[in-house]
């Protein structure tokens, strides 16, 4: 027996196909009520006494990366545009609050707003620009303006400058992690919705054959504007909530270069172009990171490129998008697949249908 087949069995006794096939299915029958059942979960843990604390943080913080994770797949995953610049919109929101609150004495919640709304606004106008571009130039235009963004903020003076803005009298623990809560199931739903709509569909369509999305009649531009504008607003409010969070926002910390990577490898590690995906890659690595900088402080950047290398190699698809294509491929085998193909054609060659002339 062949390493192969023995690879299938074991595979086949860990995954049952078809009960894969079945959970997937499941799914998408029921999306909208799992993800209410996520997000009544999500809100059960200050219920249950955890108000404050490391936990609460690791919690928090994994909302906030799930937004992120998401945000970027929006353009990244669905549209096929890879981004290397959403930390621009991050850190355009979190500066946005930081000066609306500490200097203007605008009330959090208007501030929190506001940041998502400049956030849309620079993307909208970069977008113009740089969605012109493709592939590997268009990655290296929105690095560009990561780091063009941060250095602008390392110069003005509203931005406090490279020694940045300290801010005090922030909302409790709680409030934030429900905020993170409430803006990753808000996007989660209007990914999940826009995926099944004409929106969603020209955008797969502008990933899979652009050429052909634009000979179709539609005008690819506006899509990828739009899919882009959408990812700045998530990733705008992410930023304005994360300043005040975090009590203190600079240009490093809010065009944070290992978090630009991090979210990347999320959205890969669970799959692109999924709506689960990015969220439950955000779950299990940022997980991992909080486990090696307990016992292996400085490791963690190592575990981060290790994450992009596997997945890249061994899963370019994703857990989910693997594990769908798993489910998918075992199905069509077990009814035949090319083998079944073959063997009616083998049928054919060697009993020609009677009156015509065999070759």
């Amino acid at each position: 027996m062949s390493t192969e087949t023995d690879d299938s069995g074991t595979l086949k006794s860990i995954f049952p196909p078809d009960q894969v096939d079945r959970v997937f299915r499941t799914c998408d029958d029921h999306g909208w009520k799992l993800l209410i059942a996520s997000a009544v979960v999500g809100a059960l843990p200050p219920v249950l006494g955890l108000q404050s604390g490391y936990y609460m943080t690791v919690l928090t913080e994994m909302y906030l990366f799930a937004i992120l994770a998401l945000s970027w797949d929006i353009v990244g995953g669905q549209t096929g545009y890879p981004s290397f610049g959403n930390m621009a919109f991050f850190g355009i929101g979190a500066y946005t609050t930081a000066i609306l609150v500490k200097d203007f004495a605008v009330a959090f919640p208007a501030a929190f707003l506001v940041a998502g709304l400049v956030a849309t606004v620079f993307a909208l106008v970069i977008g113009i620009i740089v969605l012109r571009l493709r592939g590997h130039y268009f990655a290296i235009a929105t690095l560009g303006v990561l780091l063009a963004a941060q250095q602008v903020s390392r110069n003005l003076d509203i931005t406090g400058g490279a020694s940045g803005k300290i801010l005090l009298e922030t909302p409790s623990g709680t409030e934030f992690y429900y905020l993170f809560l409430g803006v990753l199931v808000a996007e989660a739903a209007v990914v999940y919705y826009l995926s099944s709509t004409r929106f969603g569909f020209v955008l797969n369509a502008i990933r899979d054959d652009e050429g052909k999305a634009t000979a179709m009649g539609f005008n690819t531009t506006y899509y990828k504007t739009a899919a882009w504008m959408l990812a700045a607003l998530f990733t705008g409010f992410a930023g304005g909530a994360y300043s005040l969070f975090n009590t203190f926002i600079d240009p490093q910390t809010a065009y944070n270069g290992a978090w630009n990577v991090e979210l990347i490898a999320m959205a890969l590690l669970g799959g692109s172009g999924t709506v689960a995906g990015p969220i439950i890659g955000a779950f299990g690595l940022h997980t991992v990171i909080e486990i090696v900088e307990s016992y292996a402080v400085g490791w963690q950047l190592v575990l981060l490129g290790l994450a992009v290398i596997v997945t890249v190699i061994a899963i370019p698809e994703g857990l989910v998008g693997s594990l769908r294509q798993y489910a998918s491929q075992m199905e069509y085998y077990k009814h035949g697949g090319m083998a079944a193909a073959d063997g009616e054609a083998d049928a054919d060659e060697e009993n020609p249908p009677s009156g015509g002339d065999s070759p």
